[in-house]
């Protein structure tokens, strides 16, 4: 029967039989589709055939899915989001986890059941271990339900606690289990978590802000898996056991490592020594953001789709395809032959961004369906589709329990075509052997497979779940490194190194592997499991992995080794020069050197940047300037730099009130100018340019707009963009981006691209790198403000826009930064505080005031600002002094030291500028200082200089302090910081 037409509706235990039909939203930038029309708009491949196993309203805000051993859907209604950073707390928990079930095996679910409600933004799922593991930022629960009956034990349990929210599209998301039985899952750039069990110290406790995760559901361990990628919002395992990764903004596929560092799609790597990290696979480009990954390793699909990676597109609005093919130590996905654009939606409306295999071998994928792309708002509050596709019309297995299966036949599963069953299978068992009650025949029947069977892949399932339900040991599994298969060979290496401790004779035989092993792919297992071992264990291996001379152009082998090997350059300098000696890979010897002069700590946290060479720079040449725009130029009377003047109501007024700058001000609703296309401001493929501004960001806008955009047609070519919400500044080409993280008030900044590369400077100081050819550019116009294609407005100042056909040096840069022409100094900011100022202030902040704020949000406010340099009870940065609640109650104190923080400075906070031997400037406070280096802090946070390396210092009169802070937030946001810092 049609789910749409009839439904049984199970919720709170009450059954009732009702007819639903879905509204459409009352608010839709674009036509709503009811289910049935959104199919006929459907373009697959022929043979193929697309149904919506769950629609609105049986399914409402779709956040993550997974499949349970009875073949039911486990979903997570996330009816909490309302944009990508609003608080969430303010109505309570609204999410909730439901069962879908298809009853009558025709690929729609008709029968619907709340699990759990009253969960706060859930945004991943997985099922094992006798309940329900959830992400809900900022914990991990575990939800217990022992029994199996679908109602909850207890309260939902919190596993890990301390996952940042900061950006709701990049919290911890897409939970998978391991072939090794842990619990995966992926985490984006631009949120910022602390993670550790509940009331763990910062010491037990691991940071990320983008990589891949695992927790151990049986000893609790939590640990990074692999750092680096921009927003991951997709995980997969291939049959060898490989990890894949689709991501957004940058190159979309990843190859994942245990302890490779990836291509970061803003800010740097936790280790300053990382020096280069591992980019793309993707040997093509798709537009942007991507959501979702699995492998086709089902039995329904053409033979010609087995073993391909599925994605979603949420740009494209439709499900892509890649082909992943052995390269070296690693692979490199490319569009299939037969194209690489499986099923396009053709409509604005379809957000996918995760996706399961069936055990019936069809594609799922979930809906969020909505117009709005990135997340800003939601319009369609109560939408949400699981979209089925499968070759031919295909019913749907009914009444399935695995669970009730004998050892023999989970044992038998692991042969099946469809890895669906081999995974559930292998949780299953490993669930008995926990209890006790697994049967040993059934170890037996594991070990003939994996000695036996003549398919790789299907000896690999046999090894992994011997090794969770007990049935191998290092004894056992050190014979397997002599095996004929090289991922046997490779995961005996992984398992082996599970626990850290790995016996001599099993170094040494690595050591042997090391030298002698004809695979890549092993040896990049032996460097991988390097990092896991005591450094004076790594030496012999690591001597020998350098030695192959073939390996360095392979993708992935010379970094993974450098990360190893890294460490150990400072502890033993003998050994150190038996690697350079054998070393037959160049950029690892370079590395070596780097790392030697850069002694124990860090030389300058911010590496020195990979594009134009920084130079001595008493000013900047107008070589290259095409375009020249500053507020000056209509205070006496003339054009900005040529541009045709726009209808006056796009016009911004010139103002001088903008922490006493002279800008032009723009109001976040309309204002924009627009400067026709110019032959002079389009370049060629992969032509060096340089854009520079001054921007003063108020905030509160509406999310992504532009700052300055050179539109190719319709859409953005090359520019700055910045999201008014969070404070993320992008710079760069299309989808070609780097971008990092702008407090509010005045800041300088600048895109620089030479040779494909583009590097972002805020401040004159490197921030971010990103990389990738671009196509040529087209006719467009120049855009300041905001663009028409994008009806989201900049709010706040721009001055001083410069356009240069050529790369800037990053001392030009410096220059620009130290020296804003025209505009006055940041002294100049003491004239906004005046005393109307200190009194609107000291009344916002009255004790009767304060009775109604929001402590929770204050603490979020605190996060997202005061908390990058100023501590609170342990939590927050070094870089300023810790806050303490009598000071905060203070108003006398507080507001000289916040409006104007110049004023008075304590020594210990007074910034210095410092003129290096290579002519870079760095800022900071000095924190520390010893007769060889000063220790620095900055808003980048704390790192060593080496005095060696210092030509001059300055002193100057600036705080570390941002500028007018409480100026730049809204009076709510004041108000709740404050009653937050006081509690």
């Amino acid at each position: 029967m049609s789910a749409r037409l009839l439904r049984l509706v199970l919720s709170a235990g009450l059954l009732s039989l009702a007819v639903t039909h879905a509204e459409p939203p009352k608010e839709a930038a674009f036509k709503y589709l009811s289910p049935e029309e959104a199919i006929a708009k459907m373009k697959s491949p022929e043979g193929f055939v697309v149904n919506a196993f769950a629609a609105e309203p049986d399914c409402q805000q779709p956040f993550a899915f997974t499949f349970d051993e009875r073949g039911r859907i486990w979903l997570c209604e996330n009816l909490n989001y309302e944009t990508r950073r609003s608080d969430l707390y303010k109505l309570g928990p609204q999410g909730r986890i439901v069962i879908l079930t298809d009853t009558d095996g025709d690929g729609e679910m008709d029968e619907r059941k709340v699990f759990k409600d009253k969960i706060m933004f859930p945004t991943g799922i997985a099922l094992g271990h006798g309940g329900v593991w959830v992400g809900s930022p900022p914990n991990l629960l575990f939800i217990p339900d022992r029994n199996r009956d679908d109602v909850p034990d207890a309260e939902p349990e919190i596993k890990l606690d301390g996952w940042g929210r900061q950006d709701r599209h990049e919290t911890l998301n897409s939970f998978l289990w391991g072939p090794d039985g842990w619990l995966y899952g992926t985490h984006g750039v631009f949120t910022h978590s602390n993670v550790g069990k509940p009331g763990a110290p910062d010491s037990e406790r691991q940071k990320i802000n983008a990589g891949v995760w695992r927790y151990h559901p049986l000893n609790e361990k939590f640990e990074v898996f692999a750092w680096g990628t921009s927003n991951p919002w997709g995980l997969d395992f291939d049959e060898n056991g490989q990890a894949f990764v689709t991501a957004c903004v940058i190159p979309h596929m990843f190859h994942i490592i245990q302890g490779g560092r990836y291509h970061r799609q803003a800010g740097r790597h936790f280790n300053p020594f990382v020096y280069d990290d591992i980019k793309t696979i993707a040997d093509h480009r798709h537009p942007s953001a991507h959501g979702g990954a699995r492998f086709y390793l089902a039995d329904q699909f053409p033979e010609k789709y087995r073993k391909k990676l599925f994605m979603c597109n949420i740009h494209m609005h439709g499900v892509l395809v890649d082909e992943i093919k052995r390269k070296g130590s690693g692979y490199v996905a490319s569009d299939p032959e037969y194209g690489g654009t499986f099923s396009m939606s053709n409509d604005p409306q379809w957000l996918g961004f995760n996706m399961e295999i069936g055990p019936d071998g069809s594609l799922y994928a979930i809906d969020w369906h909505d117009s709005d792309i990135c997340g800003r708002k939601v319009l369609h509050r109560k939408t949400g589709r699981i979209w089925r596709y499968s070759w031919g019309k295909q019913s749907f297995p009914v009444g399935m329990d695995l669970t009730k299966l004998p050892d023999e036949e989970l044992v038998e599963m692991h042969l099946h075509a469809n890895e669906w069953y081999v995974r559930q299978a292998r949780r299953l068992l490993q669930e008995r052997a926990l209890a006790g009650k697994i049967k040993p025949a059934s170890l037996a029947g594991l070990r003939r497979i994996l000695d036996g069977h003549d398919d790789p892949a299907r000896r690999l399932r046999a090894l992994w779940t011997l090794q969770l339900v007990g049935g191998l040991g290092d004894v056992m599994l050190a014979p397997l490194l002599d095996d004929k298969a090289e991922y046997i060979r490779a995961w005996a290496i992984q398992l082996i190194a599970e626990d850290k401790r790995v016996p001599d004779a099993v170094l040494q035989k690595w050591a042997v592997m090391a030298r002698e092993d004809k695979s890549a792919a092993v040896r990049l297992f032996l460097a991988s499991a390097m990092q896991r071992l005591d450094h004076d264990k790594r030496w012999d291996v690591l001597t020998a992995l350098v030695a192959h001379g073939g390996d360095k152009d392979d993708h992935n082998l010379p970094l993974l080794i450098w990360y190893a090997l890294e460490p150990l350059v400072v502890l033993d300098e003998e050994r150190t020069a038996e690697v350079v000696a054998a070393c037959k890979i160049d950029k690892i010897k370079g590395f070596i050197e780097r790392r030697r002069k850069a002694g124990g700590k860090a030389a300058i946290a911010k590496p020195k940047p990979k594009g134009p060479k920084a130079r001595a720079a008493a000013s900047v040449p107008a070589t290259g300037l095409v375009l020249h725009l500053k507020a000056e130029d209509i205070v006496t009377g003339g054009k900005w730099g040529g541009a045709s003047q726009p209808t006056s109501e796009f016009r911004p007024a010139v103002v001088s009130s903008l922490g006493g700058r002279r800008a032009y001000k723009f109001d976040g609703a309309d204002d924009r100018l627009e400067i026709p296309h110019r032959t002079d401001l389009a370049f060629g493929k992969n032509e060096a340019y340089s854009l520079t501004a001054w921007i003063y960001c108020e905030g509160a806008g509406n999310g992504w707009t532009a700052l300055v955009n050179k539109s190719r047609e319709k859409s953005r070519w090359y520019g700055l963009w910045i999201d008014q919400e969070g404070n993320w500044l992008m710079g760069g080409d299309g989808s070609n981006v780097a971008g990092t993280r702008v407090t509010r008030g005045w800041h300088h900044v600048c895109i620089t691209q030479d040779k494909g590369e583009r590097f972002l400077f805020v401040d004159g100081h490197l921030a971010a790198y990103g990389a990738g050819s671009v196509a040529a550019d087209g006719a467009g116009a120049l855009w300041i403000g905001g663009a028409p294609s994008v009806e989201e407005f900049f709010r706040g100042g721009i001055n001083e826009v410069r356009i240069y056909r050529r790369a800037l040096s990053a001392g030009e840069v410096s220059y620009l930064s130290d020296h804003p022409v025209g505009l006055a100094s940041r002294g100049a900011r003491a004239e906004e505080n005046t005393p109307e100022l200190f009194a609107h202030y000291r009344e916002l902040l009255s004790k009767e005031n304060l009775k109604g704020a929001d402590v929770a949000h204050g603490h979020l406010v605190f996060s997202e600002s005061c908390g990058r340099c100023h501590s609170v009870n342990g939590e927050g940065g070094l870089s300023g002094p810790e806050l303490n609640r009598s000071q905060v109650a203070d108003l006398d104190y507080l507001l000289p030291h916040v409006l104007d923080p110049d004023g008075e400075i304590d020594e210990k906070y007074r910034y210095y500028k410092f003129e290096l031997t290579d002519e870079r400037i760095v800022l900071g406070v000095i924190a520390a200082e010893t007769a060889e280096a000063y220790t620095l802090d900055s808003n980048a946070g704390r790192f060593d200089l080496k005095k060696s390396d210092v030509a001059h210092v300055d002193v100057l009169p600036y705080s570390l302090m941002p500028d007018a802070v409480f100026q730049t937030m809204t009076d709510i946001e004041v108000r709740d910081l404050v009653a937050f810092l006081r509690e």
